[in-house]
């Protein structure tokens, strides 16, 4: 058992290895690809399109501290939570995949909520989450529709809770497929892992707020995140 044990604890030690260089390797490209982004920045401001440069470095700063999570998960985190404006973030989200809807001939459009609905929350992992929401939806609309795909993002709010509602025209979801959804490793996917939305609804429930779906066969699916507002 001793040596066992100990097999274990070097295993684990090489594991954590492995890991680190990884990360390392894919920090360096990373960092390349933003010194390049900010050095097309003024180009980018002069014909008007800064932002496209700014949420490309804002989605490599993401990248980089979801690396420096997963080293250090075992590890104490830091309160990263924030006010977060969601008008300012679906906007942000439609520009991020605007190129990918229109590759897909996907019609891609927000509903942005009258009042300035705030939340306090981790911006990163609540991009996270509309991140791979955003993505099904697309890939239910292309694989249900070739051109007349639909996908709308709208924010509603009140004096208490704000919501994000993902509503599309895509393939749809059976009985079982919504009952499961949320479950670990469930995926219908042929290369899914199955764990993206079981770790959106824990990312949800750790902002005090709820992840729904409702959704027909063949007629679409609606997605309605729902978090609470930030206290006045």
């Amino acid at each position: 058992m001793k040596y066992i044990k100990k097999a274990e604890i070097e295993i684990r030690e090489i594991d954590r290895q492995l890991a680190a260089v990884l990360a390392h390797e894919i920090r360096n490209p990373l960092t390349t690809v933003k010194g390049f982004m900010e050095l097309l920045k003024p180009y980018l401001i002069e014909i008007g399109k800064e932002h496209y440069a700014q949420i490309a470095i804002d989605e490599i700063n993401r990248a980089n501290d979801m690396i420096y999570e997963f080293l250090n998960a075992s590890k104490a985190g830091f309160n990263t939570k924030t006010e977060i404006d969601l008008n300012k973030l679906i906007k942000e989200m439609k520009i991020s995949f605007d190129n990918q809807a229109n590759i897909k001939k996907i019609n891609l459009s927000v509903n942005l909520c009258p009042k300035k609905p705030i939340i306090y929350g981790d911006s990163n992992k609540i991009k996270q989450v509309l991140i791979n929401v955003l993505k099904n939806a697309l890939e239910a609309c292309e694989e249900a529709h070739a051109g007349d795909g639909k996908v709308c993002l709208t924010v509603k709010s009140n004096s208490l809770k704000a919501k994000i509602i993902i509503e599309d025209n895509g393939t749809g979801m059976s009985e079982e497929t919504i009952h499961r959804l949320f479950s670990p490793f469930y995926t219908t996917k042929e290369k899914g892992t199955g764990i993206g939305l079981s770790i959106c609804r824990k990312i949800i429930e750790e902002h005090n707020g709820s992840i729904k779906v409702h959704s027909t066969h063949s007629q679409g699916s609606v997605f309605t995140i729902e978090l609470p507002m930030a206290s006045n």
